[in-house]
């Protein structure tokens, strides 16, 4: 029975976490003697989209750290530990943008073996100033809309009316 590279940080699939903050994915791993190539570590951004190709973020590769690839992030990622052979391949994540949010997939390869796990990452931005209006002519037997929009606030904000003076229900 011949063993081969294992990703062991299977404990959290779901991060969320606050804009602003900092966040560790974790990609920590074991080799076996069996495996005698490079060591390759990748992280991957995999786009909700479809359409749109994955994209690398960072990496390491024949004893160098490479991490320009990805503009958005640059000066805002680094590996955990500076140096990956340790067996620990986790990404930090730095000042996080609500664009940050997305699915990251860790790649560890060292030939033959080959693993990779999938981290899901949501970054949660509080609800910008809310602006209210109200529409319609404000006479009885009228109709008048009343709005609320923010331009900002993740997950999706929900609205709750409530008549603040006066006795009547509304409907």
């Amino acid at each position: 029975l011949t063993r081969s590279l294992s990703i062991t940080s299977i404990d959290q699939s779901m991060f969320e976490k606050a804009q602003g903050e900092k966040v560790t994915l974790p990609c920590t791993f074991v080799l076996s003697e069996e495996d005698e190539g490079p060591l390759d570590i990748e992280w991957v951004l995999i786009p909700a989209d479809n359409q749109k190709k994955e994209q690398i973020i960072i990496m390491y590769a024949v004893d160098r750290i490479y991490n320009h690839y990805y503009a958005a992030m640059t000066g805002r990622m680094q590996f955990t530990n500076p140096d990956p052979r340790s067996g620990d391949g986790s990404l930090d994540i730095l000042n996080l943008k609500s664009a940050d949010t997305g699915t990251y997939q860790c790649k560890v390869k060292k030939a033959p073996g080959v693993q990779s796990q999938k981290i899901q990452l949501t970054v949660l931005v509080k609800p910008a100033r809310t602006k209210c209006s109200i529409e319609g002519s404000q006479e009885i037997g009228r109709d008048v809309i009343l709005k609320c929009t923010s331009q900002e606030g993740s997950p999706l904000l929900s609205y709750d009316w409530r008549r603040v003076s006066g006795t009547q229900e509304l409907p």
